[in-house]
């Protein structure tokens, strides 16, 4: 009886890390090269920010007029401190009684900083400038985006108490009323609710 043929198995090369610096040693070196570059770019425009902001905290800290301000929004305009001096100098303005300055001022920062962490007050400001400026329409309008758009703000009860206090200068004291309801409801127990209850009180007599 003949005995079956042998099969020869021939075993797979396994990883040679040699072979494969040679082979590939170019693109490897290419590739490390540029995530160097990479990382090292980032690193440093991480380090240009904290620099940035920590400067920019620093000159708004040390501000107190309105040439401080305008340093603070020129020389880092891309930092919430530099939104920030958009606000202190735009109510200086007002307090100097240029409401056209400052209004156009807090039109230029709500349109650059969309995500500034105060710009609902940004918005309150504006309409309240603008109701000082006879602009009673423009102004409610405003105030009424204020509450609704940024209803969890700190400025969102003073938009609501602002937007009845104009419908009632218009007679509109159905409308002031259900504002003051909606006051006297979301904000139980705080001092602006004590006072909506007290202003439609007033409305109802």
């Amino acid at each position: 009886m003949s005995s079956p043929a042998e099969t020869t198995v021939t075993p797979e090369p396994g990883f040679d890390p040699l072979a494969f610096w040679i082979l590939h040693r170019t693109k490897i070196m290419l590739f490390t090269g540029l995530f160097i570059v990479a990382a090292a770019a980032y690193g440093f425009s991480e380090w240009t920010r904290a620099r940035a902001l920590a400067g920019a905290q620093e000159l708004l800290a040390a501000a107190k007029t309105g040439d401080d301000y305008r340093k603070v929004i020129a020389e880092f305009p891309a930092t919430n401190a530099a939104g920030n001096a958009h606000l202190f100098l735009a109510e200086q303005l007002r307090k100097e009684g240029k409401l056209d300055e400052s209004t156009a001022l807090l039109r230029n920062f709500t349109e650059k900083y969309p995500e500034h962490p105060l710009l609902s007050g940004g918005w309150t400001s504006l309409a309240a400038n603008l109701e000082a400026q006879g602009k009673a329409d423009e102004a409610l309008t405003i105030y009424q985006k204020d509450s609704t758009s940024y209803s969890a703000s700190f400025s969102a009860p003073i938009a609501l108490m602002a937007q009845a206090r104009l419908l009632k200068a218009k007679g509109k004291n159905e409308e002031a009323g259900r504002i003051y309801e909606q006051v006297i409801s979301r904000y139980d127990k705080s001092i602006i609710a004590e006072q909506a209850a007290e202003e439609n009180k007033q409305l109802k007599k």
